[in-house]
Formats: structure tokens, sequence, C-alpha cells
């Protein structure tokens, strides 16, 4: 009966610290997607109103989230370069967040077009499918 208790309670401590391990795991996935989805709406926000108006601005970090309405506070940074070819800027961004006594981080960089085509540059081609 002893052995037969003892096994059952070494089981259940097995499973409960299984099942911690699997909660912090979730948890910690849930911040990376958050962290990723905040990269891709500052890149949209970004390319949505020019990196033009953006570099005009010139705010090339910040925060986003409050711990005062509970959400978690994620970093962002901005860093720009312009290439060689014309009218194109390197901008990575760069999301962290605390998690613990660790700070995690993700990053991304794409080229963004400065300025718009001038018209003089354009050329429409039509064609038709017979």
């Amino acid at each position: 009966m002893i052995a037969a208790a003892s096994l059952l309670s070494l089981a259940v401590v097995t499973i409960c610290t299984i099942s911690t391990k699997s909660m912090v795991g979730v948890k910690s996935n849930r911040k990376y997607e958050q962290a990723w989805d905040v990269l891709d709406k500052q890149l949209t926000m970004i390319d949505a109103m020019g990196i033009d108006a953006f570099l005009e601005v010139g705010q090339y970090d910040g925060q986003i989230g409050s711990e005062e309405t509970g959400e978690d506070i994620y970093f962002w940074n901005a860093s720009i370069e312009e290439e060689y070819e014309s009218n194109l800027y390197n901008v990575s961004l760069s999301i962290s967040w605390d998690t613990g006594n660790k700070r995690r981080s993700i990053s991304a960089s794409t080229l963004l077009n400065s300025a718009e085509i001038p018209d003089a540059e354009l050329e429409i081609v039509i064609t038709s499918g017979q």
C-alpha cells in the first residue's frame, strides 16, 4: 500500500511539473507571437505613412502597451540607412520585452522606397487577351 501511494504521488508530481513547464512555454510563445504582431504593425505604419514622413517625424523608438491597462509592454527601435540605390532605405526594426529577469527580442529588416516614381518615368503597358 505504501509503495502504491509513493508511485502515485511520484506520478502526480511528474504530471504537475510537465504541466507547469508546458504553461510557461505557451505563455512564452504567446509573447513572441504578440511581438511579431507589433513588429508587423510598426513596419506597416512606416510603409503607410511613407519613409520620408517617418524620417521627418524623427521618432525611432517607442513603447507599446501599458502596465496600467494590464497590457504587456513592448519596446520598439527602428534603424534606417539609405541604400546606394536611388530612393531605397533599409529599415531594420527590433522589438524587445521583459520576461521575468530576462530581456527577449526579435528583429526584421526590409527595403522601402522613399519617393513616388515621377510620372515621366511611368510606362503603362496594356495587353489584351484574345
